[in-house]
C-alpha cells in the first residue's frame, strides 16, 4: 500500500511539473491542459498537494491558476494572502479570485480594494471587473476619486465594464480628472455607452 501512495504522489508531482512548464508552443500547451485536466479529475489526490505547496510559499502563477480551477472555498484565503505580494502572482491571484464561484471570493476582492497599497487595490479592481458582479459597483465607485492615478484608471475601467458609471460621471471624468489616461478612458467609455 505504501508503494501505491508513493506512486500516486509521483504522478501528482509529474502532472504539477507539466502544469508549471514555462514552454509555450502548441504541444506544450496541450500537455499543460491535459495535466490540468488530470489534476482536476484526481482532486482528492492533487488538491492537498497543491494546498501544501501554497502553504510552503511555492505559489507561482501556474499554481495560482490551477488552484482557481478547483473552485473550492479553502482556496480563497490562500489566494487573498497573495494579493499584497509580488505583482505577477498577485495579479494572477486577483484573477483567480474573480473566477471563484463562492461569495467569499468577492468579499476578499472588496477588502483588497480598500488596501492602503494602491498596487493591491489595483489588482482587486481588476479582479472585481473580471468577476462581473454589478453588486460590486458601490465598492468600485467609492474609489473613483482615489489620489492614485493608476488605481483610478483601473477602478474606472472595472466600473465601466460593469456599467456602474452614469453618463454624467463619465463626462465629468473625461473633462476633470487630473490624469490624461483616466480622461481618455472615460472618453472611450462614454463613446461606447448607449
Amino acid at each position: 500500500m505504501a508503494r501505491n501512495s508513493r506512486q500516486s504522489d509521483t504522478e501528482v508531482e509529474t502532472q504539477l511539473a507539466l502544469v508549471a512548464s514555462p514552454f509555450g508552443d502548441e504541444p506544450h500547451q496541450r500537455e499543460r491542459e491535459q495535466a490540468t485536466a488530470w489534476l482536476l479529475e484526481h482532486a482528492e489526490r492533487s488538491y492537498p498537494v497543491v494546498l501544501g505547496r501554497f502553504d510552503r510559499g511555492q505559489a507561482g502563477e501556474a499554481l495560482v491558476e490551477l488552484l482557481a480551477r478547483f473552485d473550492r472555498e479553502e482556496s480563497i484565503p490562500r489566494l487573498e494572502r497573495l494579493l499584497p505580494g509580488a505583482e505577477p502572482p498577485a495579479w494572477a491571484a486577483g484573477q483567480a479570485l474573480a473566477r471563484q464561484s463562492q461569495p467569499a471570493a468577492g468579499e476578499a476582492l472588496r477588502r483588497a480594494l480598500g488596501h492602503a497599497d494602491p498596487k493591491v487595490a489595483t489588482v482587486a479592481a481588476d479582479g472585481l471587473g473580471a468577476r462581473g458582479d454589478r453588486a460590486d459597483c458601490t465598492a468600485l465607485v467609492t474609489h473613483v476619486t482615489s489620489t492614485d492615478a493608476r488605481l483610478r484608471y483601473h477602478v474606472v475601467q472595472a466600473a465601466g465594464r460593469l456599467g456602474c458609471l452614469a453618463r454624467a460621471d463619465l463626462e465629468a471624468l473625461s473633462r476633470e480628472d487630473a490624469d490624461a489616461d483616466v480622461r481618455a478612458l472615460a472618453t472611450r467609455l462614454l463613446a461606447e455607452k448607449p
